[in-house]
């Protein structure tokens, strides 16, 4: 497993702008306007040299106090790095003079100078670049954004190092895997942010990091357009043609080179709600808040809003990306079988939620819903679409195609308000059941250095509709959407203790568990713990998604 910052809201600034005082006003502004923040990205030239780890005291004054800050504000710190140390870096010379890097030091001109290979190879050389690494590790630094500078390597024509001819293809294993495990042998939660696939706006797809280390996987630099937006879908459907497990982009696209619109950088972040990774920077403007004219929030409410759809899914994430890590496939199934002109970019994520990106101007959309289930609307759940049709939808900016499975059970975490609960479903799993008659759906919901919690549902006419949940140290709340009515709740199947029924949440969380229906949603809560598990029994339960 992984732990599940990785599906965290992530923000950072360009370097031309990246010093401490910038980082703790961009996180200022976003929880002023009471957009979540899990991590922030600290991004190259934060050091006194190329991958020297020493931070450069005129932009970061006091590093170790701001990584403190953060922290104590429930925010990750990663920093930028690559496999190449400067010729003017402070460690240069040192690394040089016993032979520490590739092909004895030969020189490769990349967009940030002259730089040598660190040699993975040579034990010797391995144990000084820990020992600099650690410079900021010992700081509480959470993990690196690994840049790719790996293909370099093709440059030295004959890779050589330590014990041998290496091949790019190795020495890009090295590069991940030293920077994700060495780091992690520190602080196990630690991760990376690198790439699994990316083109460079060609048609020749490049692998970059191993699998087993790409659990935040970015996949490269685009364009602030909708050209762009495609470019970004097209390297993460090749991410998932190689089963990397977990990977997003640059909202709004990391390139400056025109000015991003209001449409493109929302319907972005729109499509990086619904990725495993939900990430936020680059050059030019990247705060919601500044795309707002006038006396108008529009922007920085609709992405405050899909912030929150996000983080809400991070038990869906984590348990999905630990079972798709397991066995060996993305989290992200891509609808096309390869990439062709015309093709479609929409995907499934993981096995319940169906989404269709936006990729171009305009609120128009036609989407082909897959067959075998029927689908259901995330922004209004009275819409129903039947699998295998084809359907021409008008899609307001504020809201995105994202559909979930009829039958299916979703776990959330909620902590706002809105469809699937509020400030007061903070701290509880809440279970979103869209059941079918007939039915039966499992679901193990992973947790970070937690046990996993067991869900079952099923329904039938003779027996209604039960709910069991595993023993947990944390409540439950069973979400049943599309309830007709009010029915009778039982907590326990065996001895049919009735659950006290609530004219609202607040009385509901109040007394420490029962149910409410509000606007055909059923709420049942077990309160705060789940020590013994949970049964529930609902005789005669009646939804819309009723066959």
């Amino acid at each position: 497993m992984y732990p599940d910052w990785a599906h965290d809201h992530w923000v950072w600034l360009h370097t031309s702008i990246s010093t401490q005082t910038n980082t703790l006003s961009m996180v200022h502004d976003y929880l002023a306007r009471n957009i979540k923040v899990g991590a922030v990205d600290i991004d190259s030239q934060w050091s006194t040299g190329f991958n020297n780890f020493i931070f450069d005291t005129k932009k970061f004054p006091n590093a170790t106090a701001l990584v403190s800050y953060l922290h104590s504000i429930n925010i990750r710190v990663i920093l930028w790095a690559t496999t190449m140390i400067n010729t003017d870096s402070s460690n240069y010379q040192e690394g040089l003079k016993n032979n520490y890097y590739l092909n004895d030091g030969e020189t490769i001109h990349w967009w940030h100078g002259d730089g040598s290979f660190i040699d993975y190879t040579n034990p010797d050389a391995l144990k000084w670049w820990h020992n600099q690494m650690d410079n900021v590790i010992n700081i509480g630094i959470d993990g690196w954004k690994c840049d790719g500078t790996d293909p370099y390597v093709f440059e030295l024509i004959v890779p050589r190092g330590y014990s041998g001819i290496i091949s790019e293809r190795e020495y890009a294993d090295l590069y991940y895997r030293d920077y994700f495990y060495y780091t992690r042998s520190k602080n196990p939660d630690a991760l990376i942010m690198s790439r699994p696939v990316d083109s460079f706006d060609s048609i020749v797809y490049l692998s970059f990091s191993p699998r087993d280390v790409v659990f935040s996987g970015w996949v490269g630099d685009q364009d602030p357009t909708f050209d762009g937006l495609q470019t970004a879908l097209d390297n993460m459907i090749e991410s998932a043609f190689g089963n990397y497990v977990n990977f997003g982009s640059d909202i709004g696209g990391y390139r400056s080179s025109v000015p991003r619109t209001q449409e493109v950088f929302l319907r972005w972040a729109q499509l990086g709600a619904f990725l495993p990774l939900m990430e936020n920077g680059g050059g030019g403007n990247h705060f919601p808040w500044l795309f707002d004219t006038g006396n108008s929030t529009q922007t920085t409410d609709i992405y405050r809003n899909f912030v929150n759809i996000h983080v809400s899914l991070k038990p869906y994430f984590l348990s999905a990306g630990s079972s798709a890590f397991e066995s060996g496939v993305s989290v992200i199934d891509p609808i096309a079988e390869f990439i062709f002109p015309g093709h479609s970019w929409d995907y499934m994520l993981w096995k319940d939620l169906f989404i269709a990106p936006i990729v171009a101007t305009g609120n128009s959309r036609e989407i082909d819903f897959p067959e075998g289930n029927d689908w259901i609307y995330w922004f209004n759940t009275s819409q129903i679409y039947k699998g295998g049709s084809s359907q021409t939808l008008d899609i307001p900016l504020a809201e995105f195609p994202a559909f979930h499975r009829v039958g299916s059970m979703l776990p959330l975490q909620v902590d706002t308000e809105g469809d699937h609960g509020d400030e007061l479903s903070d701290g509880y799993l809440t279970v979103l059941v869209n059941p079918l008659v007939g039915r039966k759906e499992e679901v193990a919901v992973r947790r970070w250095k937690k046990d996993t919690i067991e869900l079952e549902y099923s329904w039938d006419q003779q027996d209604g509709f039960k709910f069991t949940a595993s023993a947990a140290d944390q409540g439950i709340i069973l979400l049943i959407d599309g309830v007709k009515g009010c029915p009778e709740v039982v907590l326990d199947v065996v001895y049919q203790v009735k659950v006290q029924r609530y004219n609202t949440k607040q009385e509901l969380h109040a007394n420490g568990g029962g149910y409410v229906c509000h606007n055909n949603k059923l709420f049942v809560s077990t309160g705060e713990e789940s020590t013994y598990g949970v049964h529930i029994q609902i005789p005669s339960l009646s939804t819309i998604h009723q066959n």
